[in-house]
Parts: structure tokens; C-alpha cells; sequence
């Protein structure tokens, strides 16, 4: 009897406990995506079809790869690329032309030159060559586009790479070594080995760049020099004795591992002598300038509903879902209220949401199927403006740090801003309501009494 009490009041005990809020570190919109590993290019890199044949290259190789493509692009072909190397994504450019010149000529996109030469440099008269370049709009649009996206998918995958603990990999030298992260695993080669690659902070794509290290190895190769030896005693002696224990920074097939070489390069405009020497003068005005921000691509900031997923880019869209759905009118809930007050009002809701109470009688539910259909039938979607249950000091933290709802609060004005009489400026303040100890007060009166 006394242990089904004991175990009882344990059980009691624990859902009590497991059922308490309690405040932790912001939550995120973002879905979860710890456990996915980010991809390490946009396509496939190994087999890169030429843009008018069946031959294939491997771009990741040195004896069949970029060099070799170009090449064949112009000796078979007549093709050339113009400014390749400021192509963000060389395969995906490749990828797409393939798929534009299988069913159009390549006059429609490029533009025609005549020449008195055969490309192995023969002479011939009026030899037709192409050139690929950005000044087709077409082009120019996709370069742009790959640049986007290669940045976005260079900078997913560094952070990946930063913060992944389930990297295992012996080391390239001793057999006794086990990191957890790649940056761990890069600070012992040149901490214990004295092998530079690179600061961590700086590298990406670092499992391919440290498969290309111990291949070389393997093959008793010098990463600096590139020289080939005889036995491995004899490669680590030389690489030692050289400092030759790094890769070649003159080595511009390394490029693509270091996050620098992605940055957004534009074009520098060309600007006449004359006009340089007018904007140069201390006398010049800005008056006229005019910043172009018609290239701005940026993304679109949308808004989760309280409740639910449901999320909208315009504000008021989303409160009409919320009425429409939930049968919760926001604007009408928070009026008359403080902005410090609508900011716990939405975080609160949000916690709430989050560890499956109701927020209106603060009953715990075990899913949020369950939550809502308590909400639904009890017509529990409000919330009472005389309780405390929101008006809570915790609730000035945000529930999820990326809550663009809360961007959103500065355009409901319902409050009356106080203004400063000595510099003009507007400071908005939250309601405080002193309590005060009467008999403490009498006190303090009589203490202080002048006699």
C-alpha cells in the first residue's frame, strides 16, 4: 500500500515537474536540419558534359578537367568563354548551355567573329568563331544566379563544417588520433605534425581538401613542390627541411577550398580622366549621387502565425488568418496596451504554443493536436488583459530569435509617447505600479519627523 502511495506521488511529482515552464535559450523558426549534411556543389562536378558533344570532364581533375574542357571548346568547337574565371559555378554554366545548344544554333547566343586562322594557328580566311559572354542578357542573368547560389552553398556548407561533432577521421600521421570536428582535426596536423593548411576558420570543402593531401602523400608527392621521392622517409625529410609542410598558396587549384575566393566580385566601372579629376575635387557634392539599390535581391521576411506554422510576408494577412482561423484578433487583444506590454503578450503566446499549454487556463497537453482541439472546443483562444499570467518580466525575451512578429509591433500605435522638454526626443516607457507598505511608511514618517 504504501509503495503504490510512494510511487505514485513520484509519478504526480515528476509530470508536476516535466509540466512547469521554464525559461531556456531562444527557439528558431528554421527547420531542423542539424543531422543533414549541406552538399558540396550545385551538380555534379565529376562529369561535366561539353556543350556540344558526348565528351565528359572531370573538373576536380588536373589531366581531364577545366584546362582540357576550355581547350576543346576551342579547337573542336570555336567556342569561347568570356571572363570564365568569373563564372561562379563553371559546371552549372556548362549544364546550362548543354541544354540551350541541344535544340538552338549557338548564333542565337553568342556573338560570331571572323578570323584569318585555324584554331591550331594554321592560316585560313574567315574562320568563324564564338564568344560566350554576359553581354547576351541571358548569360549575364545566369551568372548572377550562380553566384547566389554558389555563396549561399559555400557559406551552408562552411557553417556545417564549423559546428559538425560527428567527423571522425584518423590522423594523416599517427594512428592514435580521433577529432570530433574538422577544425580539431586541422589544428593537430599543424599543432603536433606542423602540417598548414590553412586556419579552420578560413577553409571549406575540407573533407575533399584533405583526401587531395593524403593522396599525395600516398603517392609520395611534395605539396609544395610537388616533387615525387623515393620513399616516404625520404618526403618528410625533404618537407621538413624545405618548409614544405604547407600547400602551395601559388597553387590556384586550391582556390576553391579557401571561403575568400568566393566573395562577390563586381566589376569596376571605367570612369574618364575628366570625370575622375572632377570627383576627386574637395568642392565635389554628393548632392547628385544617386545610390542604385535596383539590384538588391533580397529575401522576402515572412511572419509565423502564434498558433500555428501558417506564415505570411504581409502582417496583416496573417492577423486576418489568425481571426479567420483561431478566431483571435490581435490588434483588438493588445489594444490599449503598452509596446513592452504586446511584446510579452506575443512571447508569451509563443512559449505557450511551444510547451503545449493553453493560454487561456494554462492546462497541459501532451501534443499540440491535443492543444488545439481544447482551444477550439472551449473557445480558449483569447487572452485576458486583467491577468498576470503574461505580464511577466521573462516574457520580454523573445521565445524564438528569428520572431519577425515582433518587428511588426511598432505599427500598431495606440499609446501616447511622452516628449523630453530638454532635447525634444520621444521616450517611450512602460506602465510601472509601485507598491507601498503602509506600516513601513508610518515608520519611515516617524523616524524622520521634525520636531
Amino acid at each position: 500500500m504504501e509503495a503504490n502511495t510512494l510511487n505514485n506521488i513520484s509519478s504526480k511529482g515528476s509530470h508536476e515537474e516535466s509540466s512547469r515552464s521554464s525559461i531556456v535559450g531562444p527557439l528558431n523558426f528554421a527547420k531542423d536540419t542539424s543531422n543533414l549534411e549541406p552538399p558540396t556543389s550545385l551538380v555534379n562536378e565529376r562529369t561535366v558534359p561539353c556543350m556540344f558533344c558526348s565528351n565528359i570532364y572531370d573538373f576536380h581533375s588536373r589531366d581531364n578537367g577545366v584546362d582540357q574542357y576550355l581547350a576543346h571548346l576551342y579547337l573542336v568547337h570555336r567556342l569561347i568563354v568570356g571572363d570564365v574565371k568569373e563564372i561562379a559555378c563553371l559546371p552549372s554554366y556548362c549544364y546550362y548551355w548543354k541544354d540551350k545548344f541541344s535544340s538552338e544554333p549557338a548564333d542565337k547566343y553568342c556573338s560570331s567573329m571572323l578570323l584569318n586562322q585555324l584554331p591550331d594557328g594554321t592560316s585560313s580566311s574567315n574562320e568563324k568563331y564564338f564568344l560566350l559572354s554576359d553581354i547576351e542578357p541571358l548569360d549575364y542573368e545566369l551568372r548572377q544566379r550562380l553566384k547566389r547560389e554558389k555563396l549561399d552553398l559555400v557559406l551552408t556548407r562552411h557553417q556545417f563544417e564549423r559546428t559538425d561533432r560527428n567527423y571522425r577521421r584518423d590522423c594523416l600521421y599517427c594512428r592514435d588520433f580521433r577529432s570530433e570536428t574538422r577544425p580539431e582535426f586541422i589544428s593537430h596536423l599543424y599543432a603536433k605534425h606542423f602540417l598548414l593548411l590553412g586556419k579552420s576558420e578560413h577553409l571549406v570543402f575540407v573533407d575533399e581538401l584533405i583526401e587531395i593531401v593524403q593522396d599525395k602523400l600516398n603517392q609520395l608527392i611534395c605539396l609544395y613542390c610537388e616533387k615525387v621521392f623515393k620513399d616516404r622517409p625520404t618526403l618528410k625529410e625533404h618537407m621538413r627541411k624545405k618548409g614544405h609542410k604547407r600547400i602551395n598558396p601559388d597553387n590556384h587549384y586550391y582556390d576553391r577550398f579557401f571561403l575568400v575566393n568566393y566573395r562577390l566580385k563586381q566589376k569596376p566601372e571605367y570612369v574618364p580622366i575628366a570625370k575622375r579629376k572632377e570627383e576627386s575635387s574637395v568642392f565635389n557634392s554628393d548632392e547628385d549621387s544617386d545610390s542604385d539599390w535596383s539590384d538588391w535581391n533580397g529575401e522576402e521576411q515572412t511572419t509565423t502565425c502564434l498558433f500555428c506554422t501558417h506564415s505570411e510576408a504581409n502582417i496583416d494577412k496573417l492577423k486576418q488568418h489568425m481571426v479567420d482561423k483561431h478566431s483571435f484578433d490581435f490588434t483588438q487583444t493588445v489594444h490599449g496596451m503598452s509596446f513592452y506590454q504586446r511584446v510579452k503578450v506575443v512571447n508569451f503566446i509563443r512559449r505557450q504554443m511551444h510547451i503545449r499549454k493553453c493560454i487561456a487556463c494554462e492546462q497541459q497537453f501532451n501534443d499540440y493536436k491535443s492543444l488545439c482541439e481544447h482551444m477550439d472546443a472551449e473557445e480558449h483562444y483569447r487572452l485576458s488583459k486583467e491577468s498576470s499570467g503574461w505580464d511577466q518580466p521573462e516574457y520580454f525575451f523573445p521565445t524564438y530569435e528569428d520572431d519577425q512578429f515582433l518587428c511588426h509591433l511598432e505599427e500598431i500605435d495606440n499609446e501616447e509617447p511622452t516628449t523630453s522638454e530638454e532635447d525634444g526626443s520621444i521616450v517611450i516607457s512602460e506602465d510601472f505600479n509601485a507598491r507601498i507598505n503602509i506600516d513601513a511608511e508610518s515608520l519611515s514618517l516617524e523616524n524622520f519627523s521634525l520636531q
